[in-house]
C-alpha cells in the first residue's frame, strides 16, 4: 500500500497520485487536492479520509479553509470525493461517499536578515 517513489511516505497524501508530479494538471472536478510538491515540501500536513454507506444534508453547509499569520507561508487545502459533489443538495441521499482530504503548508523563510540589535 502506498507509493514507493523516492521522496515519498508511507501513508502519503498523495500516495493514491502516484504518477501525478508536482505541477502537472489534474481533473479539476473530481481531485482539489494540493498538488505533490506543495504536500513533499510542507512543513505540516494535514490528511483525513471520511468515508460513509450514505449521507444527507438538511442544510447544504458553507465551509472555508484559511491561513494566516507570520512569518509568510505557501498553503493548499483541498479534497477528492467519490460519491459527493462539491456542493451538495439538501435533503438529497449520497451513497458510497469518500472524502480524502489534505491541509498542507509551507513556512517560507524571509530572505531579509535582521537587525543587529547593537547596531544604532
Amino acid at each position: 500500500m502506498g507509493d514507493k517513489s523516492p521522496g515519498r511516505r508511507p501513508g502519503d497524501p498523495l500516495a493514491s497520485h502516484p504518477g501525478r508530479q508536482p505541477g502537472e494538471p489534474r481533473d479539476e472536478r473530481s481531485d482539489r487536492r494540493p498538488d505533490a510538491g506543495l504536500v513533499d515540501a510542507a512543513d505540516i500536513v494535514f490528511s483525513a479520509t471520511v468515508r460513509a454507506d450514505s449521507v444527507a444534508f438538511e442544510e447544504a453547509p458553507s465551509v472555508a479553509v484559511t491561513f494566516s499569520g507570520e512569518p509568510a507561508h505557501e498553503s493548499g487545502s483541498g479534497s477528492r470525493r467519490t460519491g459527493l459533489p462539491e456542493h451538495v443538495s439538501e435533503g438529497e441521499t449520497y451513497r458510497a461517499v469518500r472524502v480524502d482530504y489534505v491541509i498542507a503548508a509551507r513556512v517560507v523563510a524571509d530572505e531579509t536578515p535582521a537587525p543587529d540589535e547593537d547596531d544604532p
